[in-house]
């Protein structure tokens, strides 16, 4: 048997769903061998016919030819080889999909030997060996074990490279045992990795993606989101009748969960919304979040429009809720619901996908409901475009000038920190491509160290000025409105300080100290500044303010102790700037003005 030809052959019979013509291919070729008498040969076919018998459900037929093939091992004296192990690892597939459990288990056992003693714990027979042991421990009703058996299949499966398919299997395989264990939030991430993993892949839609979309419609029945489930279980019977066939054994089981399904929807719509009046009532007493509002929207609306009006391009989309307004930074309100708030998310698209059909998703996105969970969006002039569909690119370029990650310190040095805090904000819900993550990733791990250095040299050197030189002689001057400029300065400058050093974006002006609750570092100063802020700028509060610039000063220069950044003790600020400006590496930076920064 000539196998790499044969086995091409069967790879795209299998890729294009001609699953009897590959039972026909196969039969045809061990008819061959048999008359060749290449028992070898034998062996491999019969493991690829018992495999075809599987997972067209017929079991028997499935047992009887991994028998011939364990016969054909032991006249050859193959026994304790890879090959045998693969057998019994087939065959206790066959007695795991007819539930029986023990048997299964024992075959497991034997193959796990092998492979052990063959030293292929890092193989890929090894994680479907422990993924396939899962099962079993979930027929006998041990969720543990069955949980224990899929990470350990997991981590196997991880090391190994170039088997996407096998990742993606496993992490669905890991979503059904936390099901079982009632864990929703864990399986629910599972199995978002692997419908990202099975969308990135190439070509028509693999067949073991079914599963994954099997477990997606288990996770919304238990949830009683009854119409996702319907579209969950729809879109893998299709995949599953188009490579196996209507009569399936994995159809039969997914046609059954669809009807389940189909008739509890039904049932829902046909009475009284009891529970629509409860979530109502709850909502009066527990506010969502703009962004929880946003993922809740689509999740339950948003994913099935992509999925059944662009179901070939979702592979490309990232999707989420990144950008302006209060709720992407997780500030919002009630008072935030006046106005550009309300359902809605950004659908980021690489470029080319984008110019051949980002239009026409934007007008189904148009489409989409506009009242969601009592809420509708208000959009004013100036908050138009923050949502809907964009090209991934040009969404960087909108608010840092580029549209992918700096290239050098100098490119950093001039993207406003502002603008840097809004396209890292918010949450990517999923993204198939990558690419828009990518770039957000790289933003995220923030300025390089000359950047940073310039920046905090250009921040203390203002502290300084503003605060620790010129607001005590402009109250002494009897120039107030100049002392209430400087105290600005200085507050500002002090928040962007604080904000560098803890590698964090500062948010523009109205959300600079509501942010610094998040930060870890120097969170004390935050009560300081808004006293500094709240004292009228008048005479008998000058030496007040004064001193409580100094505090900050001191603060912040202690930081900056601590992270190794400058080393002496003086507490005018001014005097470390050239500790920070020496550090400097790139000529480009080092040779600027103490107090210049592009922003």
């Amino acid at each position: 048997m000539k196998s790499e030809y044969f086995y091409n052959k069967l790879d795209e019979l299998f890729r294009s769903g001609s699953i009897q013509e590959a039972e026909n291919y196969i039969i045809r070729t061990m008819e061959q061998v048999q008359k060749e008498n290449d028992l070898p040969a034998l062996i491999s076919l019969a493991n690829e016919l018992g495999g075809v018998f599987r997972v067209t459900g017929r079991l028997e037929e499935a047992q009887k030819v991994y028998h011939v093939a364990l016969e054909t091992i032991r006249l050859l004296k193959l026994e304790g080889t890879e090959q045998h192990g693969t057998t019994l690892m087939n065959l206790a597939s066959v007695h795991s999909e007819g539930k029986q459990a023990s048997k299964a288990l024992d075959l497991y056992e034997q193959a796990a030997e092998i492979f052990t003693k063959k030293g292929l714990a890092q193989d890929y027979r090894m994680a479907a060996l422990y993924n396939n042991l899962s099962h079993v421990y979930d027929l006998l009703g041990k969720a543990d074990q069955a949980l224990h058996c899929a990470e350990k299949s997991l981590a196997a499966v991880k090391t190994l490279s170039g088997q996407e398919v096998e990742l993606a299997t496993t992490y669905s395989t890991l979503a059904v045992r936390y099901l079982n264990l009632q864990e929703e939030a864990k399986a629910e991430e599972a199995l978002k990795e692997a419908e990202r993993i099975f969308i990135s892949l190439p070509g028509k839609s693999n067949v073991h993606y079914a599963a994954t979309l099997n477990a997606f419609g288990d996770l919304r029945f238990r949830q009683q989101r009854y119409a996702d489930a319907v579209s969950f279980f729809e879109k893998a019977l299709n995949i599953i009748t188009e490579n196996y066939g209507k009569k399936s054994s994995y159809a039969e089981v997914s046609q059954k969960n669809l009807e389940k399904a189909r008739n509890l929807l039904l049932q829902k719509k046909a009475s009284p919304d009891v529970s629509g009046l409860r979530e109502q009532n709850h909502s009066l007493n527990m506010r969502m979040t703009g962004l929880g509002l946003s993922e809740a929207y689509f999740d339950e609306i948003g994913r099935a429009m992509i999925r059944e009006q662009f179901f070939q391009y979702e592979k490309y989309m990232a999707v989420g809720l990144v950008g302006e307004g209060s709720e992407c930074f997780g500030f919002d309100d009630e008072f935030s619901e006046s106005h550009d708030f309300g359902p809605g998310f950004c659908i980021w698209l690489p470029d080319d996908i984008y110019r051949a059909v980002g239009a026409e998703i934007q007008e189904a996105y148009n489409r989409l409901p506009k009242t969601y969970r009592n809420q509708s969006r208000v959009t004013t002039a100036e908050g138009g475009g923050r949502l809907g569909v964009f090209s991934i690119n040009d969404y960087y370029k909108k608010y840092i000038g580029a549209g992918d990650i700096p290239k050098d310190p100098v490119e950093w040095l001039f993207m406003p920190e502002t603008s840097l805090a809004t396209v890292t904000n918010g949450k990517v819900f999923v993204d198939h491509w990558g690419e828009f993550s990518r770039i957000r990733s790289g933003l995220l791990n923030f300025y390089p160290q000359d950047t940073l250095l310039k920046k905090l040299a250009a921040r203390i050197a203002m502290m300084s000025q503003a605060g620790q030189y010129n607001y005590e002689r402009c109250m002494k001057r009897g120039e107030t409105a100049a002392a209430y400029l400087s105290c600005g300065e200085f507050i500002k400058n002090t928040i962007s300080a604080v904000y560098l050093l803890n590698g964090s974006y500062m948010p523009f002006y109205k959300w600079m100290f509501r942010g610094m609750d998040k930060l870890e570092h120097l969170k004390e100063i935050k009560p300081m500044l808004e006293q500094l802020a709240a004292m009228p700028d008048i005479p008998q509060n000058t030496t007040t303010k004064a001193d409580l610039i100094e505090s900050v000063c001191m603060k912040v220069r202690d930081e900056l102790k601590r992270q190794g950044l400058i080393f002496g003790n003086d507490a005018f600020l001014n005097n470390h700037c050239r500790d920070l400006m020496s550090r400097i590496e790139d000529p480009r930076i080092k040779g600027l003005p103490v107090m210049f920064d592009g922003k």
